[in-house]
C-alpha cells in the first residue's frame, strides 16, 4: 500500500495539484486531482484495493482505523525531495464506504513560488499598530498572502513576528510558529494571553471564528500591535458587517482596521494562475459608516476588476460569471 500511496502522491505533486480526491462508485473508487480550479480525473482502482488504501492512510494520518461511520480529519508529514503536510480527511457515504480527500501543501513557505505583488500591503508592515484583514472563501490564498507579509516584516523591516494558527501548515524560518492543540490547552485565547507577553512587533491569528476571537484582535491591534488575521467574506463590505454581527463596534473598526483584501485566485485564458482583490482603506471604512453603508463611487470592487479583466481578454466569460 506504501508503494501505490506514494506514487498517487508522486503523480500529483508533480502535476501542482492542490488537492487528492478518492470518490467512490458503485464498482469502483475514481481519484481525481485538484489543479487550479479543475478537477480531473486520475485514474480509477478496485473497492477492495481501496479499502486497503484507505486504512494505510487512516494510520498513517493517526485516525482510527476501526470505524467507517463518522468524520475524521488528520495530518501527515510526507517526504519527497522536500516536506509537504497532508491534511487527511474521510467522510462515510450511503454506500457504505468513505470518500478521501487529501490536501496537499509544502511544509516550508517559499515566496519565489507564489509571488505578492500588492505593494500597498507591504508599506503598511511598517505601522506599529493596527489590523490587517485578508479575506475571501477557502483557496483564495488569504494565509498565503499573511505569510508574505510576515516574511517582509522578519527580513526587511528586523521585527518580531509570532504566529498562532490551526493548525501550521507551513513553516517560515526565523518566526515563532505556534500551533493549536485543544487537547494540549493550547488554544487561541490562551494562546493570544502569552503571545502578548513576549514582545511581539506583528502578530499573526490564522483566523477570526468567533466574537472572542474578533474582540482579542482588535484589543491588540488598539494596544501597539500590528495584527494579521483572515475572516471568510465575499468582499469587504461583508467582512465588516460580520464584525459587527460578532460585537465590534464601529469605533473599534475605524480605529483599528488599517486594511481589508478581498481576494481571489483566479486563471487566465492562457492558463495562468494569479491573485486579483478588492482593497478597502481605513478612509473607504470611515465613508462607509458615515454614509449609510455605502462605498465611494471609485471604490474599485472584485466585479469591476473582473469586467476589465474579461473585457481586456485577460480571461474568459465564464470564469467571470463563476467570480462574480
Amino acid at each position: 500500500m506504501k508503494l501505490l500511496f506514494n506514487e498517487i502522491l508522486n503523480k500529483a505533486i508533480n502535476k501542482n495539484s492542490s488537492d487528492i480526491h478518492f470518490i467512490p462508485t458503485d464498482n469502483k473508487v475514481c481519484i481525481k486531482l485538484r489543479i487550479q480550479d479543475e478537477l480531473i480525473h486520475e485514474q480509477a482502482i478496485t473497492k477492495n484495493l481501496y479499502i486497503k488504501l484507505l486504512t494505510f492512510m487512516k494510520y498513517q494520518a493517526n485516525l482510527d482505523v476501526s470505524t467507517s461511520h463518522k468524520a475524521q480529519s488528520g495530518r501527515y508529514v510526507y517526504k519527497r525531495k522536500e516536506l509537504y503536510y497532508l491534511r487527511i480527511s474521510t467522510l462515510p457515504l450511503s454506500l457504505g464506504l468513505e470518500s478521501c480527500v487529501i490536501r496537499i501543501v509544502p511544509h516550508y513557505f517559499d515566496p519565489q513560488q507564489q509571488p505578492l505583488n500588492f505593494s500597498y500591503l507591504y508599506n503598511l508592515m511598517n505601522k506599529k499598530q493596527g489590523l490587517l484583514l485578508f479575506t475571501g472563501p477557502t483557496g483564495s490564498g488569504k494565509s498565503t498572502s499573511m505569510y508574505h507579509m510576515s516574511m517582509y516584516a522578519k527580513e526587511q523591516l528586523n521585527l518580531n513576528v509570532i504566529t498562532i494558527e490551526d493548525p501550521v501548515e507551513r513553516i517560515i524560518n526565523g518566526i515563532t510558529q505556534i500551533s493549536v492543540n485543544e487537547k494540549a490547552g493550547i488554544n487561541y485565547h490562551n494562546s493570544f494571553k502569552a503571545i502578548l507577553r513576549c514582545d511581539p512587533d506583528v502578530i499573526l491569528i490564522g483566523e477570526i471564528r468567533n466574537e472572542l476571537i474578533a474582540k482579542q484582535v482588535i484589543h491588540a491591534s488598539l494596544s501597539g500591535h500590528l495584527v494579521l488575521t483572515t475572516m471568510h467574506a465575499n468582499n469587504c463590505k461583508g467582512t465588516l458587517l460580520r464584525l459587527l454581527e460578532m460585537d465590534v463596534t464601529k469605533q473599534e473598526l475605524t480605529q483599528s482596521v488599517l486594511n481589508i483584501t478581498n481576494q481571489r485566485l483566479v486563471t487566465s485564458n492562457d492558463n495562468q494562475r494569479f491573485l486579483i482583490a478588492e482593497n478597502m482603506s481605513n478612509a473607504d471604512i470611515h465613508y462607509f459608516f458615515e454614509h449609510n453603508y455605502k462605498l465611494p463611487e471609485d471604490f474599485q470592487s472584485l466585479p469591476k476588476e473582473l469586467k476589465s479583466l474579461t473585457e481586456e481578454g485577460v480571461i474568459c466569460e465564464e470564469t467571470y460569471q463563476k467570480y462574480i
